[in-house]
Parts: structure tokens; sequence; C-alpha cells
């Protein structure tokens, strides 16, 4: 059984949804394949969406409410407005997770940055934060930091974003089981019903 999973490194439901996405694979022992991706210039233009400060302030109000709501029910530790967000650079924390998912940190890795940026008021975009994300792994940082800004990372980061377009992708974060799509973290109990029935 497998689990795609297409997300935005900033994005705070991604984060809000990380920790139980991660006890759901390990519960149902099933294969969660990473796919972070750019969420606002390739997914957001192509579908319809908007970056969060081009939105009409009604829209704006309500998820600032449903961040509010969402990470009190999960009791998460959040920032609600942080300081680096957006990040200047969206890309690169997305390369790096992909990077440390090629040497084999799978997860764990864009979790402990959608931490830093949501719960620690880190800038996701300097790179001596994700050294120490790299760190509390035990990976090679320069070995790591050569990985993020390869070709290859950057052909994979393009081809997930065409990828989730391709499959109907439009938000972050969205878990695709046997071809059904569930998008947001809030649709979470929807795919463990969808594993329950495999």
């Amino acid at each position: 059984m497998k689990i795609e999973y297409f997300y935005g490194i900033p994005s705070p439901f991604a984060y809000l949804g990380s920790a139980k996405f991660q006890s759901i694979v390990k519960k149902y022992n099933v294969e969660a394949i990473e796919k972070p991706c750019d969420l606002v210039g390739g997914i957001f233009t192509k579908t319809g969406g908007l970056p969060v400060p081009q939105r009409s302030p009604q829209r704006q109000k309500y998820r600032f409410d449903e961040l509010k709501r969402w990470s009190e029910f999960l009791n998460i530790k959040m920032n609600l407005k942080p300081k680096f967000f957006p990040p200047k650079d969206p890309h690169l924390p997305g390369k790096y997770t992909i990077a440390a998912n090629l040497l084999g940190v799978k997860l764990v890795f864009g979790h402990e940055l959608l931490k830093q940026i949501w719960s620690e008021e880190k800038d996701i975009s300097d790179e001596k934060n994700i050294e120490i994300v790299g760190n509390f792994f035990k990976l090679n940082f320069k070995e790591l930091s050569n990985l993020a800004k390869s070709d290859k990372v950057s052909k994979i980061y393009q081809e997930n974003t065409e990828e989730a377009v391709t499959k109907n992708v439009f938000g972050a974060p969205t878990y695709i089981y046997n071809n059904e799509l569930f998008w947001g973290q809030d649709r979470l109990d929807f795919l463990e019903r969808a594993l329950n029935k495999s």
C-alpha cells in the first residue's frame, strides 16, 4: 500500500497534520511517498489558488481562525503569525527535504522544518537552521547541501509539482491513496477509513 504525500514545506496545515500522518503510516505499515513541491508558484498559479498575502481579508481571517482552532484542538504549539512566513525562499527547504529523502531520512526531515517555522520562530530559508535539522538526523551537511542544490533534486522538485497538478492537487497537504485524493490535514480520518477498507 502506498500513499503519495504532496505538500509545500511552509504550509501550516501540513505542519498540523504531519505527526498524525506519520502515525497513520506506521500504524498501517504503508509506504509514504513524500513529494515536496512548489505550492505557490507551480500549483496555485495553475489551479486558481492565491498566496496568503493576496487573499481577501475575509479568507485571511478565516484561515487564521482555523489555524487557531486546529492547533488548540490537536494541542500543537503554533505561532499563528510567524516572523519568517512566507519564507524568502520557499523552494530551498523543499529541495533539502527531497535530498534528505534520497539519503534515507523520510517524513521526519520535512516535519522538523515545518516545526521550525511554525513553532520555533526560525527562518527556514537560512541554511544554518536547515543544518540544525541535518545534524539532528546525523546527515553529512556538506553532502546534503550539495545534493539539495543539484540538478537532480531540482528536477525532482519540478516533476513533483507538475505531477501534483496532473493529479488534481490544488493545495497542501494532499494525500493520494488508491487514486483517491484527500486534501487537508482535516481529511486524515477519511484517509484512515480508506486504509481500513483495504
